[in-house]
């Protein structure tokens, strides 16, 4: 059992890791303000707090099993909801700022995360990280570009309806932002 606790908490850190990693891709000058893409109002809000106006705690509830809490800024410019009651124990929402950068963004990922893979029929386009795979989706939409991910309690593989939910998250922030 200690083994999997180990191998749950190197699981929750890679994932800390992407998302400290890919803060720095996209046009924020790094200081915490707001990139003025659409999504929401800009109004002087952070990053994180962009991400907080895509999604809300019913949202992440319907599409995860077990319940979320509602969702707070956190240090990477994502929102994030923990959860109780199912597999995963937190999801964070990014937003990484305007469409325009999704080249710099993608190559990030490229070069720091084993490469990336294409999803089709999700936004204008979308793709996952490869050493994540389908539970970190990162799409393009509606002028913005935005990110969902999971932590999840322990190593094992995470179930294939997680990856299942962290699509129906997705779809659900595109329509929320008014994308189809």
């Amino acid at each position: 059992m200690v083994y999997r606790r180990t191998q749950g908490s190197c699981w929750r850190a890679a994932l800390i890791v992407s998302v400290i990693c890919c803060a720095g891709c996209g046009d924020s000058a790094g200081n915490g303000e707001g990139t003025g893409g659409s999504g929401g109002s800009d109004n002087g809000l952070s990053d994180a707090e962009r991400a907080c106006q895509l999604a809300d705690a019913d949202m992440v509830t319907a599409a995860f099993e077990g319940t979320a809490g509602e969702g707070m800024p956190d240090i990477a410019r994502n929102c994030r909801f923990e959860l109780t009651g199912g597999e995963v124990v937190a999801v964070s929402v990014f937003f990484f700022g305007d469409a325009a950068n999704w080249e710099g963004v993608r190559q990030g990922y490229q070069d720091n995360f084993g490469g990336t893979t294409d999803v089709s029929g999700l936004g204008e386009e979308a793709f996952y990280p490869n050493d994540f795979g389908p539970y970190s989706l990162v799409v393009r939409s509606n002028g913005i570009i935005f990110s969902v991910s999971v932590s999840v309690a322990f190593i094992a593989m995470p179930s294939a309806a997680l990856a299942d939910s962290v699509r129906d998250l997705a779809e659900a922030i595109i329509a929320n932002i008014g994308s189809g």
